[in-house]
């Protein structure tokens, strides 16, 4: 937690940091002592939390805190007046002087709290926006009409000389494009490659069978697909974590 202190006494600054520094996620990344250096501190470098006094030479600390995407805010201040538009500034505690050790320790955990939730909110969205990059329908030509197939309905995609046979519903699509490319658009959660010749759903594999050193997958439509040996890895992967859900499953069961 890279922490911003801005106040213009001196040993506020330092009772401050005496009490931010006895938790070890803690880094005083930088300190100043009036609003304007705040504020210029918070426009140029990255910070994950800023204790800003309100009452400061130059500049307030509520008008330090106005900085586009920037971090955490707590104000520190030796006025109660000030709450409300702190917190209309978005501050995620309000510390009132002199600061204990106990309110600092809420106020730290508080911000671990939020820090942890924009952390899997930011994750969240990188995932989605991954995912969107991602086909969720493929179109194949049959006669004069373009057939719009939904990723979902498809059950194995196959390739034919250079372009790819998709099933899907029961029936069998050509859709003239590359199996490479296909692959690149697919999303690699929902798809697999298990040989040069074939893309199965991962949803659709249905068992795994070994025999005289070849592998091959069985599928939901009753398709049997042979598996490359540099493909087995992923495959193992896909396996593995069907198997670790369905033990923790199990235990969930059985703690009931």
């Amino acid at each position: 937690m890279r922490v911003l202190i801005a106040d213009d006494e001196p040993l506020a600054r330092r009772a401050l940091t005496q009490l931010l520094v006895r938790h070890p996620d803690v880094v005083i990344a930088a300190e100043c002592s009036d609003g304007a250096e705040a504020r210029e501190m918070l426009a140029l470098r990255s910070f994950d939390v800023a204790l800003l006094d309100i009452r400061m030479p130059e500049l307030s600390g509520l008008d330090a805190a106005a900085v586009a995407d920037g971090p955490l805010i707590v104000f520190v201040t030796a006025h109660q007046e000030f709450g409300v538009p702190a917190f209309e500034r978005g501050a995620v505690d309000y510390l009132l002087k002199p600061v204990t050790e106990e309110r600092v320790d809420a106020a730290l955990d508080r911000l671990r709290a939020r820090l942890a939730t924009d952390a899997d909110a930011a994750r969240y969205r990188a995932l989605a926006d991954a995912e969107s990059r991602y086909s969720d329908r493929l179109v194949a030509r049959v006669g004069d009409r373009d057939v719009i197939i939904p990723v979902a309905a498809v059950e194995l995609i196959a390739a034919d000389d250079v372009y790819a046979a998709v099933h899907a519903g029961g029936r069998r699509y050509l859709v003239r494009r590359p199996l490479d490319d296909l692959e690149q658009s697919l999303s690699p959660a929902q798809f697999v490659r298990v040989h040069r010749s074939y893309i199965v759903p991962r949803d659709a594999v249905i068992a795994v069978r070994h025999a005289g050193g070849n592998v091959v997958v069985e599928l939901r439509n009753g398709a049997t697909i042979p598996v490359s040996r540099r493909r087995r890895g992923e495959l193992a992967r896909l396996v593995d974590a069907v198997r670790n859900t369905t033990a923790t499953v199990r235990d969930s069961d059985a703690g009931r």
